[in-house]
Protein backbone atom coordinates (compact mmCIF):
# COMPACT_ATOMS: atom_id res chain seq x y z
CA UNK A 1 0.00 0.00 0.00
CA UNK A 2 1.24 3.12 -0.80
CA UNK A 3 -0.06 6.57 -0.35
CA UNK A 4 1.86 9.94 -1.96
CA UNK A 5 0.87 13.11 -0.54
CA UNK A 6 2.58 15.71 -2.56
CA UNK A 7 1.99 18.76 -4.94
CA UNK A 8 3.52 16.36 -7.66
CA UNK A 9 2.60 12.94 -8.48
CA UNK A 10 5.71 10.85 -8.34
CA UNK A 11 5.72 9.82 -11.82
CA UNK A 12 7.49 7.02 -12.48
CA UNK A 13 6.54 5.62 -9.09
CA UNK A 14 2.70 5.53 -10.53
CA UNK A 15 4.25 3.95 -13.86
CA UNK A 16 6.21 0.94 -12.13
CA UNK A 17 3.04 0.35 -9.94
CA UNK A 18 -0.17 0.42 -12.20
CA UNK A 19 0.18 -2.88 -13.46
CA UNK A 20 0.01 -4.68 -10.06
CA UNK A 21 -3.03 -5.82 -7.83
CA UNK A 22 -1.11 -6.40 -4.85
CA UNK A 23 -0.16 -2.58 -4.26
CA UNK A 24 -2.87 0.10 -3.96
CA UNK A 25 -1.36 3.65 -5.38
CA UNK A 26 -2.96 6.49 -3.74
CA UNK A 27 -1.97 10.19 -4.65
CA UNK A 28 -2.81 13.12 -3.50
CA UNK A 29 -1.85 15.67 -6.01
CA UNK A 30 -1.72 19.20 -8.14
CA UNK A 31 -3.76 18.77 -11.52
CA UNK A 32 -2.00 17.80 -14.06
CA UNK A 33 -3.43 20.25 -16.45
CA UNK A 34 -1.05 22.80 -14.17
CA UNK A 35 1.27 20.72 -12.09
CA UNK A 36 4.21 18.84 -13.01
CA UNK A 37 4.37 16.19 -14.66
CA UNK A 38 1.88 17.52 -16.42
CA UNK A 39 0.70 14.23 -18.24
CA UNK A 40 -0.04 11.93 -15.54
CA UNK A 41 -1.71 12.00 -12.40
CA UNK A 42 -5.60 12.44 -13.41
CA UNK A 43 -8.24 11.06 -11.43
CA UNK A 44 -9.70 8.75 -14.21
CA UNK A 45 -6.52 6.92 -14.17
CA UNK A 46 -7.03 3.63 -12.20
CA UNK A 47 -3.99 1.47 -13.34
CA UNK A 48 -3.44 -0.53 -15.90
CA UNK A 49 -3.68 -4.71 -16.69
CA UNK A 50 -3.84 -6.83 -13.72
CA UNK A 51 -3.60 -3.32 -11.70
CA UNK A 52 -6.85 -1.98 -13.28
CA UNK A 53 -8.88 -0.37 -10.33
CA UNK A 54 -5.57 -0.54 -7.62
CA UNK A 55 -4.97 2.96 -8.74
CA UNK A 56 -6.72 6.08 -7.10
CA UNK A 57 -5.73 9.75 -8.13
CA UNK A 58 -6.74 12.85 -6.22
CA UNK A 59 -5.96 15.64 -8.48
CA UNK A 60 -6.39 19.15 -6.72
CA UNK A 61 -6.67 22.48 -7.83
CA UNK A 62 -4.29 25.53 -7.23
CA UNK A 63 -4.75 26.89 -4.13
CA UNK A 64 -5.86 24.00 -2.31
CA UNK A 65 -6.70 25.09 1.44
CA UNK A 66 -7.21 22.20 4.03
CA UNK A 67 -10.39 22.07 3.86
CA UNK A 68 -10.49 20.67 0.59
CA UNK A 69 -7.21 18.66 1.07
CA UNK A 70 -8.70 17.31 4.25
CA UNK A 71 -12.11 15.76 2.26
CA UNK A 72 -9.74 14.54 -0.49
CA UNK A 73 -7.26 12.83 2.83
CA UNK A 74 -10.41 10.88 4.33
CA UNK A 75 -11.40 9.89 0.63
CA UNK A 76 -8.13 8.55 0.17
CA UNK A 77 -7.46 6.86 3.73
CA UNK A 78 -10.89 5.59 3.05
CA UNK A 79 -9.88 3.55 0.24
CA UNK A 80 -7.21 2.15 1.82
CA UNK A 81 -9.17 0.60 4.63
CA UNK A 82 -11.01 -1.08 2.25
CA UNK A 83 -8.37 -2.15 0.39
CA UNK A 84 -7.09 -3.86 3.70
CA UNK A 85 -3.21 -3.76 3.46
CA UNK A 86 -0.95 -5.21 5.98
CA UNK A 87 1.40 -2.10 5.59
CA UNK A 88 1.81 1.52 4.44
CA UNK A 89 4.47 3.67 2.17
CA UNK A 90 3.87 7.26 2.82
CA UNK A 91 5.75 9.03 -0.11
CA UNK A 92 5.34 12.46 2.18
CA UNK A 93 5.87 15.89 -0.19
CA UNK A 94 5.26 18.82 2.49
CA UNK A 95 5.58 20.69 -1.05
CA UNK A 96 1.94 21.31 -0.30
CA UNK A 97 2.79 23.98 2.38
CA UNK A 98 1.75 27.63 1.44
CA UNK A 99 5.53 28.78 1.52
CA UNK A 100 6.97 26.38 -0.84
CA UNK A 101 8.16 27.70 -3.99
CA UNK A 102 6.89 25.25 -5.86
CA UNK A 103 3.36 24.68 -3.97
CA UNK A 104 0.22 26.02 -5.66
CA UNK A 105 -1.36 24.54 -2.13
CA UNK A 106 -2.62 26.58 1.13
CA UNK A 107 -1.45 24.05 3.83
CA UNK A 108 -0.28 25.95 6.84
CA UNK A 109 2.09 24.37 9.35
CA UNK A 110 -0.72 23.41 11.68
CA UNK A 111 -2.13 20.92 9.00
CA UNK A 112 0.28 18.52 9.14
CA UNK A 113 0.41 17.27 12.75
CA UNK A 114 -3.21 16.55 11.38
CA UNK A 115 -2.13 14.36 8.43
CA UNK A 116 0.07 12.33 10.50
CA UNK A 117 -2.78 11.40 13.00
CA UNK A 118 -5.22 10.47 10.25
CA UNK A 119 -2.44 8.14 8.45
CA UNK A 120 -1.92 6.95 12.41
CA UNK A 121 -5.69 6.30 12.46
CA UNK A 122 -5.06 2.87 10.10
CA UNK A 123 -3.35 1.50 12.45
CA UNK A 124 -0.69 0.11 10.10
CA UNK A 125 2.98 -0.65 9.95
CA UNK A 126 4.29 2.51 8.44
CA UNK A 127 7.22 3.71 6.82
CA UNK A 128 7.70 7.23 5.47
CA UNK A 129 10.28 8.26 2.78
CA UNK A 130 10.23 12.34 2.18
CA UNK A 131 10.29 12.78 -0.91
CA UNK A 132 8.82 16.99 -1.73
CA UNK A 133 9.45 20.12 0.44
CA UNK A 134 11.54 22.49 -0.68
CA UNK A 135 11.13 25.72 1.69
CA UNK A 136 14.14 24.86 3.20
CA UNK A 137 13.57 27.39 6.40
CA UNK A 138 10.26 25.46 7.05
CA UNK A 139 11.43 21.76 5.84
CA UNK A 140 11.97 20.22 8.73
CA UNK A 141 9.14 21.79 11.17
CA UNK A 142 6.35 20.25 8.79
CA UNK A 143 8.21 17.09 8.35
CA UNK A 144 7.99 17.05 11.77
CA UNK A 145 4.36 17.82 12.53
CA UNK A 146 3.46 15.15 10.04
CA UNK A 147 5.47 12.41 12.42
CA UNK A 148 4.81 14.23 15.49
CA UNK A 149 0.52 14.03 14.75
CA UNK A 150 1.57 10.38 13.52
CA UNK A 151 3.50 9.56 17.26
CA UNK A 152 0.61 10.97 19.33
CA UNK A 153 -2.63 9.43 16.88
CA UNK A 154 -1.07 5.90 17.32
Amino acid sequence: MKVTLSSVLVDEQAKALAFHADVLVVSLHGRPETEYPYFLGYADERGAGAGEGFTHNFPLPRGTTWAQYSAALDSALDAVASFGPDALVVSLGVDTYVGDPISAFALEREHFPLMGRRLAQLRLPTVFVQEGGYAVEDLGLNVAGVLGGFDAGR
